[in-house]
């Protein structure tokens, strides 16, 4: 289902069958992805990637090695993550405040040098009465009344050519209209024209009278420029002083909100502090809420992941094998969130560490992997994890890349059947050198190398029965098969 709606979301046919996906390459190395003959980008192949596909490399079992990752092992098989998420929301949410917080306690220490300072600095600003574009409207008021005199003369003569003058346009035009008023009244074919002369006509005798109305009002106010001269020269001074590197008066109302935000941390600090400090009490409970949710569901998950590794380990060979999962808190007096009426150290993840234990003979406590574990086991146990992760999240393609590294013998046979479980359920590709899991396919292909024309070539071939019987042979002995 999540490759379905995603395949939706990629806008292409998810009922087509077989789905292809396919990505070409040209020969100055440009690539172009498709799925179903749709085109996607690298970022929705690999989501559909992910969500179709999961991939076990030749050295991912070591991962197991290192104890940060069993969280993460231990979420995704409980399906914690998105619990685990709104904790690390709830946990940036806090710190956000209590940065806040701080900076408020630091800020009242204030000098009174400093509070002056920018009581003046807002004064000057909010006496301004700045707006955002009042600059620029005053710019071409400015522009307008320099140019009045121009204006006038211009508008005046354009009037005069219209209408007012001796042979104007639209006296013209008036003649004009009588000519085609006598043409139409003989030939009505002439009637277009006609009509034509009189809308140019009429358009032009109102250009005219707004003309005119323009010119009339137009007047030199020589004071109105000095005030706009004066607000221009104050405003390029506020922009100067208080516009930082960006220069604009939406820059030095962004100070003045600094400032006036300054000023009322020092005049109310105390109640201020009083509110933030409640605010951040408020969003702890909320964290430490979530985060005694999310180590509960981990320690019943832990319980569950257990059983069903040590049932996967006695499938691979590993009867006697004892696996626990251990969730554990680490107490710290600045922690987030109590347990037991004590703090416990709190991280975005939450208050859990957790760590695989395993006790590979009777007798031995369970104790960290990378301590006693072999290789093959190792190996082992991240095949019984990724099988039980398999299932849980349902990726219905699983490619091993020489997990079985480090095995042998009856070991390797063990992993090869459990291969083979699992590739009832899902469809399986597993690289490897190990004729006991080899022989366990249900196909096999051989990947080889050879050189052609001083190039090396790959090639993949898929061996029918007899074939595989020689492959498997050469694995057992060597080249020379007997």
């Amino acid at each position: 289902r999540p490759a379905a709606e995603l395949l939706k979301e990629l806008e292409t046919e998810p009922s087509v069958d077989p789905l292809i996906v396919r990505r070409e390459v040209n020969t100055v190395g440009k690539s172009r992805a498709f799925v179903n003959d749709s085109p996607v980008n690298l970022t929705g192949l690999k989501r559909l990637g992910d969500a179709l596909l999961d991939m076990h490399g030749q050295h991912q079992h070591q991962s197991l090695l290192y104890e940060e990752r069993h969280l993460d092992y231990l979420d995704a098989f409980g399906h914690l993550e998105p619990l685990r998420g709104q904790v690390s929301q709830l946990f940036s949410e806090y710190h956000k405040t209590k940065k806040q917080l701080d900076d408020l306690v630091h800020k009242e220490h204030l000098t009174r040098e400093k509070i002056d300072l920018y009581q003046f600095q807002l004064k000057e600003i909010n006496d301004a009465g700045l707006q955002a574009g009042q600059e620029e409207e005053l710019e071409k008021e400015k522009f307008i009344l320099e140019n009045t005199e121009k204006l006038f003369a211009s508008a005046n003569q354009a009037y005069e050519l219209l209408y007012d003058g001796e042979g104007s346009i639209i006296e013209r035009l008036g003649t004009l209209e009588n000519l085609f008023t006598d043409l139409s009244s003989i030939d009505e074919r002439q009637n277009e024209s006609k009509d034509a002369v009189q809308g140019s006509l009429a358009q032009l005798e109102e250009t005219a009278r707004s003309l005119r109305q323009y010119r009339d009002k137009l007047q030199f106010d020589p004071e109105r420029l000095e005030v706009i001269r004066d607000r221009l020269d104050l405003i390029r001074t506020l922009k100067k002083k208080y516009g930082q590197k960006e220069g604009t008066i939406e820059a030095v109302l962004e100070h003045a909100q600094r400032v006036k935000l300054e000023l009322d941390s020092v005049e109310h600090g105390e109640e201020i502090i009083a509110k933030l400090k409640a605010e951040l009490e408020n969003e702890r409970q909320k964290l430490e809420k979530s985060a005694l949710e999310l180590s509960s569901k981990r320690t019943e998950a832990a319980k569950k992941l257990s059983k069903e590794v040590i049932g996967q380990l006695k499938d691979l060979g590993m009867e006697k094998a004892v696996f626990k999962t251990e969730v554990a808190q680490t107490p710290d007096t600045d922690g987030l969130v109590e347990v037991k009426k004590q703090r416990q150290k709190t991280e975005s993840w939450g208050i859990d560490q957790v760590r695989f234990l395993i006790s590979p003979n009777p007798g031995e406590d369970p104790k960290p992997l990378a301590r006693i574990a072999s290789g093959g086991e190792i190996s082992r146990v991240m095949l019984a994890i990724k099988t039980i992760l398999a299932e849980a999240d349902a990726v219905p393609v699983l490619v091993f890349d020489e997990i079985d590294a480090g095995i042998g013998g009856r070991v390797a046979e063990a992993v090869g059947h459990k291969l083979k479980e699992i590739g009832k359920k899902r469809q399986v590709l597993c690289i490897t050198h190990l004729p006991q899991i080899a022989a366990l396919g249900d196909s096999h292909y051989v990947v080889s190398k050879q050189e052609n024309k001083g190039r090396t070539i790959t090639n993949v071939q898929q061996l029918d029965q007899k074939q595989r019987v020689d492959e498997l042979a050469r694995m057992l002995g060597g080249s020379k098969v007997t």
